[in-house]
């Protein structure tokens, strides 16, 4: 799986992304802060258009399912 198609495919589930965020109590601007990161950049990555290696590891760590995630980290080992 290209970045391109991780990207696109995380901007479908953003959704669901912020809704297990929102059960967890946690804001986009939260999460960035407990990791030292902007909000902005929390953002474009539930959005797909960034592939922050920190944001996807604290939205993983935060619960947010992998199914949601498109780690292209992840497709890249599962190609090999």
């Amino acid at each position: 799986m290209t970045r391109e198609e991780c990207g696109r495919l995380r901007y479908e589930a953003r959704y669901a992304i912020r809704a297990v965020l929102v059960e967890r109590g946690l804001s986009m601007s939260e999460l960035g802060r407990r990791i030292g990161v902007t909000a902005e950049l929390v953002s474009a990555t539930v959005r797909g258009k960034k592939h922050s290696p920190r944001v996807l590891d604290a939205l993983r760590g935060s619960g947010v399912p992998e199914q949601y995630l498109f780690d292209p980290r992840l497709a890249r080992d599962k190609a090999a």
